[in-house]
């Protein structure tokens, strides 16, 4: 029988002078989330956008300012989701009882209360 580890990780910071992660060296989710490889996008992504508006404006894409703006953005987008994640597995991972209530719990104020529901939609899907 073979298994494949779970194992997260989320850098603390996207960038230093002249470098940007992106991807999986940015945040490492487990496969089965599926949110790796949509992350890995939206990095390059916002990182790109951000490049661009940098050598419109005639400054240094590679600065530290720049890249820091890079993180910024990153930063709000991955966190929410990276930890939201990991405590949804967490809670999945354990045989209390109280983690059998909190998730029966959780799953009938998702699907009943429409704001959470929509916030959820939302952030996976990148909607307004």
């Amino acid at each position: 029988k073979y298994s494949y580890p779970l194992f997260a990780s989320h850098a603390d910071y996207f960038h230093s002078e002249r470098f940007a992660l992106i991807g999986d060296a940015a945040v490492g989710m487990h496969p089965v989330t599926a949110h790796g490889f949509n992350l890995g996008l939206r990095g390059a992504y916002n990182l790109s956008k951000i490049i661009k508006l940098s050598l419109k404006s005639n400054q240094n894409y590679y600065s530290i300012e720049t890249l820091s703006e890079y993180n910024r953005k990153h930063q709000l987008v991955t966190r929410p989701l990276y930890y939201g994640t990991n405590l949804i597995v967490d809670l999945y991972n354990s045989d209390r009882v109280t983690a059998k209530m909190l998730r029966r719990l959780a799953l009938r104020f998702g699907n009943n209360f429409w704001p959470v529901k929509k916030l959820i939609m939302n952030q996976l899907t990148e909607t307004n």
